[in-house]
C-alpha cells in the first residue's frame, strides 16, 4: 500500500514507535516486538527515515503475519500503519 491514496479510515494509531536513524534490521525488530504486544483490533505505527524498511522488510513482516498496512511519506519522513486483526 502507498501514499498515492487516501489514508484509510483504520490508520489511526493505537501504539506508536519512532526509529527514526536506525537502519534494518533494528525497525523490524522494533515493529516485530510491538506487534507482539499489541492487542487484537489495534494499529501499530512506524516512524522511519529509513527508505527500505518502509519499502521492503515492514511490509514483508506484516505480509508474513497476515496483517494489513498502509504507508505514507511526508519529506524524509515514512510513516507505516500495521492493523492486527
Amino acid at each position: 500500500m502507498s501514499s498515492e491514496h487516501a489514508r484509510p479510515q483504520w490508520a489511526k494509531a493505537d501504539v506508536s514507535v519512532d526509529v527514526r536513524g536506525e537502519c534494518c534490521p533494528i525497525p523490524e525488530m522494533t515493529a516485530s516486538k510491538k506487534l507482539k504486544e499489541l492487542a487484537p483490533a489495534k494499529v501499530l505505527e512506524v516512524i522511519t527515515d529509513h527508505q527500505a524498511s518502509v519499502d521492503v522488510t515492514l511490509p514483508d513482516l506484516a505480509r508474513e503475519l497476515g496483517y494489513g498496512f498502509y504507508s505514507e511519506k511526508n519529506g524524509d519522513l515514512y510513516r507505516i500503519f500495521i492493523a492486527k486483526p
